[in-house]
């Protein structure tokens, strides 16, 4: 049956994506539910309330937005929803231990030693970044810690590894080079049911050290995999990062790409991945292939933004030996 996640999708979309607060009495007439009950079931779910999720993702894409584009602080806190500079750098400096205006001095300093990467380059001047600045920064972070959040709370016999609610997938696997960045990451043994969760405190781990440090991403979230085995799974998740990644406590330091790839995409739900992984070792079976390396997945879509499970993008690399 559909996980209490399922139902909450839209209401994350609302929040995340509303040009204005929307109250929880707002939400409750949304989703037919008491507000009582809602807020009991959401913070179950999502892990905090819809305030604290509201909040939140307003103060990250608020960062984004300070790093990659050069819009002017008071603009960036009105765009997230506050009356005024003052109380957007006291809600900022909470929760990220510094002021807006540090953050953007710490990315200016970071940008100075390191080119930019290539996709949607920041700007480089104090000018307002372009449209496609401005929609990398609502794109780029990891909002909501629902990355490989099942949506069946039980099995489905008639739901299989292979398909997108009733439609079977086909695979393409294509073979291509991959650029090498940095990346920022934590590893983890976790049990496959917890999995989501796991994610949920990596990515915005990496994601608050990364912005408040003045690191410039350069990706999506990622996830590698060193090893599967029944009862536990290691998990390398983080983020990628353009230009040089001074350790950190709590953290590791390594890199992305820089090789060729067996690649696929995987549309759908996340309950649905392991057939894509299937896919892509048959491929590399049958064109006499060798793998090099561990298998990642790349998290296009934020299931925050997107409330059809069935729209997810996710990539599915495997390394292959040269």
């Amino acid at each position: 049956m559909p996980s209490p996640l399922q139902r909450l999708l839209p209401l994350l979309v609302q929040l995340a994506d509303g040009e204005e607060r929307t109250s929880l009495a707002e939400l409750s007439r949304l989703d037919g539910r008491s507000a009582t009950h809602l807020q009991r079931v959401f913070q179950a779910t999502i892990g905090e309330s819809p305030l604290q999720f509201e909040r939140r993702v307003r103060l990250q894409r608020a960062a984004l937005s300070l790093a990659l584009t050069g819009s002017s602080i008071l603009e960036i806190a009105l765009d997230a929803g506050f009356d005024s500079h003052e109380g957007f750098t006291r809600a900022f400096r909470r929760h990220f231990g510094c002021s807006p205006g540090e953050l953007r001095r710490r990315v200016s300093q970071h940008r100075g030693r390191h080119a930019p990467f290539s996709e949607s380059a920041p700007p480089t001047t104090t000018t307002p970044g372009p449209p496609a600045d401005r929609r990398l920064a609502h794109r780029i972070a990891p909002c909501v810690g629902l990355y490989r959040a099942p949506l069946y709370s039980e099995p489905n016999t008639k739901r299989s590894h292979s398909r997108r609610g009733d439609v079977t997938m086909d695979y393409e696997i294509e073979k291509k080079s991959i650029e090498k960045t940095g990346f920022l990451y934590q590893r983890r043994d976790v049990a496959p049911d917890q999995l989501a969760q796991a994610f949920g405190e990596i990515f915005g781990a990496v994601f608050q050290h990364a912005i408040s440090n003045g690191l410039e991403l350069a990706g999506r979230p990622t996830a590698r995999y060193p090893k599967f085995g029944p009862g536990l799974i290691t998990v390398e998740a983080g983020m990628p990062i353009a230009g040089e990644i001074a350790p950190a406590q709590g953290f590791e330091v390594g890199h992305l790409g820089g090789c060729t790839v067996a690649a696929t995409h995987h549309l759908g739900p996340y309950d649905a991945l392991g057939e894509a992984h299937q896919a892509v070792e048959r491929w590399i079976a049958e064109e006499g292939e060798e793998v090099a390396g561990y298998p990642c997945e790349i998290y296009v879509t934020d299931p925050g933004e997107e409330p059809d499970p069935g729209k997810w993008l996710t990539e599915v690399h495997w390394p292959l030996v040269e």
